[in-house]
């Protein structure tokens, strides 16, 4: 067993932190390591794909765990799925969609590793139809602060459940899952891309994808302002018996290593107006579903200065009037998002730390720059004044008066760590910076 000393940072390049770090070989040494942390704790790691702190432990350690990938076992009668936390859902759709399965949820990256995923409480582009990854997870078992392995789902130890779901590391450490695997309804998906003008016609338009798209996901030309407001891309798909057209090439899938200059250039009006023009009116395409997913994984951009991401979750009566306000904001400051993205969700969530409600989920990535992050905590006020949830997964700028007005199961969670671990030996840099003062949160 051994340690390393090594400077970790998140996806987005705006936190970074030296840590003790350790990599478990087979779920029995997690409790092992577990005996040898010392007063600033440890977190779990999956991909590292959180943008900010969520996965960081400055002075402390972090337990990476892409090394516990291990398939325990498939029931292709119910689709039950057993593996380690390490496993990845790229991974998992590799080897089970051939057979007909699919995963819950279509994230919109492949590289999260499943305990990740859960502990973040993900959702994807089917939200609307599928909700969050949790609702496919049947059992999870959880390796607590004094190295006992507790089984918890929804209806054995739910608090803990609850808690562990989208809790970010904080309550203990995933070592095997279960989750169910859907059968997919076809191999192919016809694809459709349509611009939006404003967003009147995008609120109509998104009462038909709610019934008819199996998946759905809205580009956001945040740069356009008074009667285009709201105006984007809607790109929507649905499982179909169609099969792909014949082609004479045949060309590998690739991925685009593009330097952070790209990042600043999408930020730009220009670009936003360049990209809406060029998109046709309407354009359906029929393609594999595996090639469907993970589309973000498919370009990969190294930011010089950094990037914040702020995904906002309102209920269907808030949305609309929050979402105009924001956009508002953002037309009116000229501070361009490098990717605004919208998608639907079908009901509030199960975990204590989650943030999606039936409605709409908002997620905009912001270049790093001078004022930006003053300029994110005034939307971060807006949305709470929308009863919205700024969700923990990957923020770096939520405070914990946000926390306390957006959570109202906050003091849920808080019990169930004080129940589970006591002594706080699960911590990191996001629990310091939101959970620090907790008795600031008692009523």
């Amino acid at each position: 067993m051994h340690w390393y000393e090594m400077k970790l940072s998140g996806r987005g390049q705006t936190n970074s932190g030296i840590s003790q770090v350790c990599r478990p070989e087979r779920t029995a040494d997690i409790a092992k390591y577990l005996e040898q942390v010392g007063k600033n704790g440890i977190v779990a790691s999956g991909s590292a794909g959180s943008y900010a702190d969520q996965a960081l432990n400055a002075g402390g350690a972090v337990m990476q765990m892409k090394r516990l990938d291990c398939i325990r076992s498939f029931d292709a009668q119910t689709g039950e799925l057993v593996c380690e936390p390490g496993v990845t859902l790229k991974t998992i759709t590799e080897l089970f969609a051939p057979q007909g399965f699919m995963l819950e949820t279509a994230s919109a990256s492949g590289q999260h590793t499943l305990g990740g995923a859960i502990a973040a409480n993900i959702i994807g582009c089917n939200g609307h139809k599928r909700m969050s990854l949790a609702k496919s997870v049947n059992w999870i078992d959880v390796v607590l602060a004094d190295g006992t392995t507790v089984r918890a789902s929804e209806k054995e130890n739910d608090t803990l459940f609850k808690a562990v779901v989208g809790g970010q590391g904080l309550l203990g450490i995933i070592s095997l899952v279960s989750i169910t695997l859907l059968k997919r309804p076809q191999e192919n998906v016809a694809v459709e891309k349509r611009r939006i003008a404003n967003l009147d016609e995008l609120a109509e338009t998104l009462k038909a994808v709610r019934k008819t798209a199996d998946f759905c996901s809205f580009w956001i030309d945040t740069s356009a302002g008074l009667d285009a407001l709201g105006r984007g891309i809607l790109k929507t798909a649905s499982f179909t018996k169609e099969t792909l057209p014949a082609s004479t090439f045949s060309f590998p899938k690739y991925k685009m290593i593009l330097p952070g200059i790209v990042l600043c250039l999408a930020s730009f009006p220009l670009f936003k107006r360049l990209r809406y023009r060029l998109t046709a009116t309407k354009k359906t395409k029929i393609e594999a579903y595996e090639n469907f997913l993970y589309s973000s994984d498919n370009v990969q951009v190294f930011p010089a200065k950094g990037i914040y991401q702020l995904q906002i979750s309102f209920s269907e009566a808030e949305g609309p009037q929050a979402l105009r306000r924001i956009l508002t904001e953002l037309a009116q400051t000229r501070i361009g998002a490098c990717r605004a993205e919208l998608v639907l969700t079908k009901e509030d969530t199960l975990s204590y730390l989650g943030a999606a409600l039936r409605g709409y989920t908002v997620c905009f990535d912001f270049f790093r720059r001078k004022g930006i992050e003053e300029f994110l905590k005034h939307l971060i006020v807006i949305a709470g004044e929308h009863n919205g949830r700024v969700s923990v997964q990957d923020d770096a700028l939520l405070e914990p008066r946000n926390l306390v007005l957006m959570y109202k199961n906050l003091e849920k969670f808080l019990k169930a760590r004080d129940t589970y671990d006591p002594q706080k030996k699960f911590d990191s840099d996001f629990g310091r910076r939101l959970f620090s003062g907790e008795k600031k949160y008692e009523q």
